[in-house]
């Protein structure tokens, strides 16, 4: 064999190796990438999780501080009660407000609506106090999440007198948003999450016996 001969057989070896890294190389970048970019969605979905839940937990904590703060000595038991207002569905979310723009936080934030009493200059009932408390802990959810909802129930001990909540009863107080990935909804595994047929979200619930 000639040196001519030896030196094209050792070129096209050398050329066929280095195609064969080449494709084995952008195969194991190729996976790599697919394996970075799950982990940033992964990542981004619990950081919106992780300040979803952040924020209801204030949320539910002013609610319940509210609530007992309004507390008074309870008429016809021993313990303590709240006005009924407080279990208003209607003084939460918004419900008897009414706006164009789809911002609620713009909408109905930003200025005290004519409606809702302000509680921060003048003197107010314990009912007014109710409304004022619903509408700035709306406010406070839908400034973090504009689909953050409070439910506030009350599992009462005595359905036998007037009141809504009676002394000692169980108020419940479920702070929710929704989840926005099918492979997180086991976490929306509490009926208290759920608001109307939307059963697809995760809540912070507080628990405060009065």
């Amino acid at each position: 064999m000639s040196k001519a001969q030896r030196t094209h057989y050792s070129l096209g070896k050398e050329t066929g190796v280095g195609m064969v890294e080449i494709l084995v190389s952008l195969f194991v970048l190729t996976i790599g990438l697919l394996g970075v970019a799950s982990l940033q969605f992964t990542g981004t979905f619990n950081n919106v999780q992780a300040a979803s839940r952040s924020q209801a937990e204030l949320v539910a904590r002013y609610v319940s501080e509210q609530m007992v703060s309004a507390a008074q000595p309870a008429q016809a038991d021993d313990g303590w009660e709240v006005d009924d207002a407080f279990f208003n569905t209607d003084f939460f979310n918004f419900e008897t407000l009414t706006c164009n723009d789809s911002n609620l936080y713009q909408c109905y934030c930003l200025t005290l609506p004519a409606t809702v009493p302000n509680c921060r200059t003048g003197n107010c009932s314990s009912a007014e106090i109710a409304e004022f408390s619903g509408w700035e802990a709306s406010c406070q959810a839908v400034g973090s999440n504009p689909n953050m909802r409070i439910s506030v129930n009350c599992n009462d001990r005595d359905n036998g007198d007037a009141k809504a909540c009676s002394s000692g009863s169980l108020v419940t107080i479920a702070v929710s948003w929704p989840l926005k990935a099918d492979s997180q909804t086991n976490i929306a595994n509490d009926n208290r999450c759920a608001i109307g047929a939307d059963a697809n979200r995760a809540c912070v619930v507080k628990e405060v016996t009065l």
